[in-house]
């Protein structure tokens, strides 16, 4: 009798010391599972984000407005590649009064730790603007200025382009192709201001015997929650010659969210 309470005490002493020590030989390696998942997220060439705005309005006009914008970049050194979307529609009373699509695609080659190799393609297609479309090509060196992982960053590029336009209609020389060697210059900046906000600066000079453009994008942008963000930007793009009856200068001031990824 004696002997099986002591076996009967035994047993789930036995039991309860087994599975301690087997969850203690799995911590390891899940602790070790963790950490490469973690480094494999860390790892990843892959970033982007994508923003979407929405405006709709009733009563004496009905106004309804699109934006939305789609940023992808890939970088594994020495290369960066990065891909650019817009779209903005806008409608009041059924009638279309804005719309326009734009794509830019830029490819870096590291050659240092800040310089490097920068090339540039570029396509807008404003429907408002007097042109079917406006595209521009462009190859220089690129310079980052300033490169802090927890503060921000500025990079500077500069280099000789093409430029090939095509208008809606022909202009007083009867062309309807505008084609030009072009200079390129342009900025981007990047500051953390504070815990899960930013202000942003995109801004780009492309001059040649025609015609200069001036291009700048401007936002602020707070982390709301998770991956998912407010921004306030404000696009300003002005061309010192365009077609007759147009304006030289198009503004955009809008809100959108943000996520990234």
């Amino acid at each position: 009798m004696k002997k099986q309470l002591r076996v009967s005490s035994i047993l789930p002493t036995t039991f309860l010391s087994t599975g301690l020590l087997s969850s203690l030989l799995l911590l390891p390696s899940i602790s070790s599972a963790n950490e490469q998942e973690q480094a494999a997220q860390e790892a990843s060439p892959w970033a982007g984000s994508a923003e979407l705005g929405f405006i709709q309005t009733s009563g004496n006009s009905d106004t309804q407005s699109f934006n939305g914008k789609f940023n992808l970049v890939h970088e594994l050194e020495p290369n960066t590649t990065s891909l650019k979307l817009e779209a903005l529609t806008s409608e009041e009373d059924g009638t279309s009064s804005k719309e326009k699509y734009l794509a830019e695609l830029k490819y870096d080659y590291a050659v240092s730790d800040r310089s490097y190799v920068a090339s540039f393609l570029g396509y807008e297609d404003d429907r408002f603007n007097g042109y079917e479309y406006q595209s521009t090509i462009a190859v220089g060196y690129g310079y980052k200025a300033w490169n802090d992982k927890e503060k921000g960053k500025l990079e500077l590029e500069v280099g000789p382009g093409f430029r090939r336009n095509v208008l809606e209609q022909r202009n007083e020389d009867n062309e309807k192709i505008e084609e030009e060697a072009v200079g390129r210059a342009s900025l981007n900046l990047l500051v953390n201001i504070g815990e899960g906000a930013k202000f942003t600066e995109v801004l780009s000079v492309e001059g040649g015997d025609s015609k200069i453009v001036y291009k700048s994008d401007m936002g602020i942008q707070s982390t709301l929650v998770g991956a998912l963000a407010m921004k306030i930007n404000y696009q300003v793009k002005h061309t010192t010659d365009v077609p007759e009856g147009k304006k030289n200068t198009d503004s955009l001031v809008g809100v959108t969210l943000v996520y990234s990824f």
